[in-house]
């Protein structure tokens, strides 16, 4: 047996038994590490003496909605059309309805329901710029907006973003979201007049 031969079958063993002995496979968890973080946000309360009902009319009228044609899109992997769909239905506003919560339909258990809605607003195109620097943003995108009736007309109440997004300390998400400020600050000051 040659040299050669005989150490190209000790390298084959020394091999065959490091993946035997070291097999290359994920290692469980062994601890669960949990951290908080109190985070300052700033809650907006915008009134207006418009009726509810006008100031509903007015939001769902002037925004998109997200539906499932652009569900499609996404599935398919149809990324052109897609990004195309997400652009015109962001509209003018750069802002589009993505779910509806029927708050004030749900007060029917407690005896009676009341006019109020929550919105969840965004911009898919906006969200995607945050979360691909930290996932985490997704928490808050789309944003809500609380619409109700109240005893002088409608009020709105939301979170504002740049506060909500701070806590990820990106210099990236920090443009994004103050983009979203001013244009959920100027949709909401159109619909209230």
């Amino acid at each position: 047996m040659t040299c050669v031969r005989l150490a190209s079958m000790f390298a084959a063993a020394a091999v065959a038994t490091l993946f035997q002995a070291y097999p290359v496979v994920a290692q469980p968890m062994t601890e669960t590490r949990i951290s908080t973080a109190i985070i300052p946000v700033e809650h907006v309360v915008v009134r207006t003496k418009r009726p509810y009902i006008e100031v509903k009319a007015a939001l769902e009228t002037r925004l998109g909605r997200l539906d499932s044609d652009i569900l499609s899109l996404l599935r398919e992997n149809k990324i052109n059309e897609l990004r195309a769909a997400l652009e015109k239905l962001a509209g003018r506003d750069g802002l589009a309805i993505h779910y509806v919560a029927v708050h004030g339909d749900w007060l029917i258990l407690n005896g009676g329901r009341r006019n109020g809605i929550v919105y969840y607003i965004g911009n898919v195109l906006s969200a995607v710029e945050m979360t691909r620097q930290n996932f985490g943003a997704g928490l808050y995108a789309p944003l809500r907006v609380a619409v109700y009736e109240d005893e002088n007309g409608t009020t709105f109440e939301y979170d504002k973003p740049s506060t909500l997004f701070g806590q990820f300390h990106d210099p990236k998400i920090d443009e994004v979201s103050h983009s979203l400020d001013d244009r959920l600050a100027a949709l909401l000051a159109a619909v209230a007049q």
